[in-house]
């Protein structure tokens, strides 16, 4: 398990994260077109999503997962290479495909270690733990990245840095035990034959309705938050400068102190991820239904929306930052659940393939929404972005996403689970 943990821990020391969508700006990009970056790096992740999990069942998590890392450092080596717009795509094309060959592998392996162990009751536990010291491993990052950003000699350098966790992660994952990496018996199919069996066995499992509505309620919030999870770094530096301005600063303090408090800012909101979903095992424990409380999450994160843009209209930094942060402690505390929810429904030889669908429709539906969410903010604004948000995940969850399945019919009535 503490290989889980420092996997996760080395994977979330990506140094640039804090400054990403402001290095895009100040190297010249709109929110249109970093949108576009999104979008690429998406439809390679959704294109390859499947195959992944597929290839993952039949030749070995550890070698996708490997691969996957490979995918990561060359990105990074093309970030660095930027700010020329091929550099920047063709990393995008690159980090793609490492959350394709990555995303559902690590957390199948993880299950394949608890079914081993004999541990899959506490897979929620267990996964909170794990995620965890990835939030660990964010907050970190933070602090680094404050240190890191003042001492190198162009921001770009933060992306080559970033290449050594990775190597770290690679060497981690190269000694992950050997079972890890035994592949489902052979079959007689040839390739193309076996992936459409593949996909007809997909449609089989998609027509148990309790799975596809926690596989659909979990991309959805996933991508919305994805999509929008580092607009605090514009939001943050319009109040900063405003702030500052009163103090004479010239532009090389005003972007100390602009990075310095980006970088405080987010190490805070990782601690409070860390700490929801290092808990929501003991939330699980205590509630009656767990689809109902996702469910509930999700319309949390809607009225969140909404009272950012109302702060932000009435220019309140702290609350806008407050609020923010509750946003990314929400995300942590019902990804876990969901998780053990997606988990508990798969079948057990189809986790690592329903797990990458979860992530493919997440990526189809961020691909989708990163260039929309630009124009809407190059043309009108953040907060109106935020409202038309709020209005779409409350009338989507209430029309398509919400049911009533808690963890107790789960398991007392499996039967009815293939209906």
């Amino acid at each position: 398990m503490w290989k889980f943990k420092f996997y996760g821990f080395f994977k979330n020391l990506q140094f640039f994260e804090p400054y990403l969508l402001l290095i895009f700006i100040n190297w010249g990009y709109s929110f249109f077109q970093i949108g576009i970056f999104v979008m690429i790096r998406e439809i390679f992740t959704y294109l390859f999503e499947i195959p992944s999990g597929i290839m993952a069942d039949k030749y070995g998590k550890k070698n996708e997962l490997l691969l996957c890392f490979l995918f990561y450092i060359l990105s990074f080596f093309l970030y660095f290479l930027g700010p020329g717009w091929f550099a920047v795509i063709f990393a995008s094309i690159l980090y793609g495909l490492g959350e394709a060959f990555r995303s559902g592998t690590h957390k199948a392996m993880e299950l394949q270690w608890m079914e081993k162990k004999g541990l899959l009751k506490y897979k929620a536990y267990i996964y909170g733990k794990t995620r965890s010291w990835s939030l660990y491993g964010s907050t970190l990052n933070s602090v680094l990245a404050i240190v890191i950003v003042f001492f190198i000699p162009a921001e770009k350098w933060i992306f080559l840095l970033a290449t050594i966790p990775f190597i770290l992660d690679f060497l981690l994952i190269s000694s992950y035990p050997s079972y890890m990496n035994i592949k489902l018996e052979k079959s007689k199919l040839k390739w193309h034959q076996q992936l459409k069996q593949d996909f007809l066995d997909l449609f089989t499992v998609f027509k148990n309705r309790r799975l596809r509505k926690g596989v659909f309620t979990s991309a959805t919030f996933d991508s919305i938050f994805k999509s929008l999870k580092d607009y605090i770094q514009p939001i943050i530096k319009i109040f900063i400068v405003a702030i500052l301005i009163n103090y004479s600063l010239d532009e090389t303090q005003e972007d100390f102190y602009i990075k310095l408090i980006l970088g405080i800012i987010y190490a805070i909101f990782y601690l409070v991820s860390s700490f929801s979903s290092k808990n929501a095992y003991n939330v699980i424990q205590r509630i009656k239904n767990t689809k109902r409380t996702i469910d509930l999450l999700f319309d949390l994160f809607a009225i969140l929306l909404l009272l950012e843009a109302i702060f932000m209209w009435l220019k309140v930094p702290i609350l806008i930052i407050l609020f923010y942060m509750v946003i990314y402690g929400v995300y942590n505390l019902r990804r876990p659940m969901l998780v053990g929810y997606i988990g508990e429904l798969a079948p057990k030889n189809q986790r690592a393939t329903v797990l990458s669908v979860e992530s493919q429709i997440k990526s189809f539906l961020t691909f989708l929404l990163a260039p929309i969410l630009g124009i809407i903010v190059d043309y009108t604004s953040i907060q109106v972005l935020f409202i038309i948000l709020a209005a779409v995940i409350i009338g989507v969850n209430f029309l398509f996403l919400r049911g009533e399945c808690s963890t107790q019919e789960i398991n007392c009535d499996s039967a009815d689970s293939i209906n």
